[in-house]
């Protein structure tokens, strides 16, 4: 596996293929993919935010030119992944139909971002903290112009681009890069690195299948959409984390335990010390809406507060 120091910036992981990392990919800290093919440069995630969007296409424009990008993919409908598009709407922007479709229903409109919550919780704090830090000025959504579902193929400069729907998992929408010649997947979020993955759709069973799908392709880098550049033993920890999560709020549910008891009883093991440990209340959550909706019963306002108000990180 190539190895790429985890600093901001952009970062060659392959022959022709490049990451620029958001250190430490924690709360929209994510990570955008470049892929140089022929006199083409295709840009995969736009970040999240005007300034973050301008660096990538400047990184874009000093690998191929002011012309070079053609083609954006969004891996799936989280903001960090795609608030950036603005930036790039000269390209053809490619995602999922239910990405897309999930693009069109924002959940927190970035513009409006520091008024999500109530005042005096952790998701108030939480979403200034992120206003403070993240450029919307001027922002506006710029949707893709093309959607698939499954497999799909793009031709690039000659060369293919291998796009594999996955989702819904992590989101009702993900999708993996996979290019084949240079042996690299950029993952989206299907792979946090390092960090604790959080399901926002689900079904978990699905997120597990994803990385099973990532497994096969047998790749030499996996760019994450969160954290450093990794090898399939990154993905194999995420699987094996999501496994344990799973087998754990199926038992619960089965038991009839009420979810916040099952999440306070949940024992990562060997996975304890990732970050953001406390996002795996939202993905016990999922599990619970999945199988027995009737212990839900909380919002995601409310969900989210008891995943910040416990996040240490």
């Amino acid at each position: 596996m190539a190895s790429a120091p985890f600093s901001r910036g952009l970062h060659e992981v392959a022959p022709s293929c490049w990451a620029w990392f958001e250190p430490p990919g924690s709360w929209g800290l994510s990570n955008s993919g470049l892929v140089r093919i022929g006199d083409e440069v295709l840009v995969i995630d736009t970040q999240n935010d005007v300034g973050r969007a301008r660096a990538v296409r400047a990184a874009a424009t000093d690998l191929g030119g002011p012309d070079a990008v053609t083609t954006v993919v969004n891996t799936h409908e989280d903001g960090d992944h795609w608030f950036g598009n603005m930036i790039f709407d000269d390209a053809r922007i490619v995602a999922t139909t239910a990405a897309a479709d999930g693009m069109r229903t924002l959940r927190v409109d970035p513009r409006r971002l520091a008024d999500v919550g109530d005042e005096g919780t952790a998701l108030r704090r939480w979403s200034r903290w992120r206003a403070s830090i993240y450029d919307y000025e001027g922002w506006r959504p710029v949707y893709p112009t093309e959607t698939f579902e499954g497999a799909h193929t793009l031709k690039l400069g000659g060369a293919a681009v291998e796009l594999r729907a996955v989702g819904p998992a992590h989101t009702g929408g993900d999708a993996i890069v996979h290019i084949p010649e240079a042996g690299v997947v950029y993952a989206g979020d299907i792979l946090f690195h390092r960090s604790t993955p959080i399901v926002w759709a689900g079904p978990v069973s699905n997120y597990v299948a994803a990385c099973d799908v990532i497994l096969s392709l047998d790749p030499a880098v996996i760019v994450p959409g969160h954290g450093p550049v990794a090898g399939t033993s990154g993905v194999r920890e995420t699987r094996n984390y999501l496994s344990r999560l799973l087998e754990h709020a199926t038992r619960c549910v089965e038991a009839g335990t009420p979810l916040e008891q099952a999440y306070r009883s949940f024992d990562p093991g060997e996975y304890r010390l990732w970050s953001h440990a406390s996002r795996a209340f939202q993905s016990i959550r999922a599990v619970y809406a999945e199988l027995r909706p009737d212990l839900v019963g909380l919002s995601w306002q409310d969900a989210m507060e008891i995943v910040l108000a416990d996040d240490a990180s």
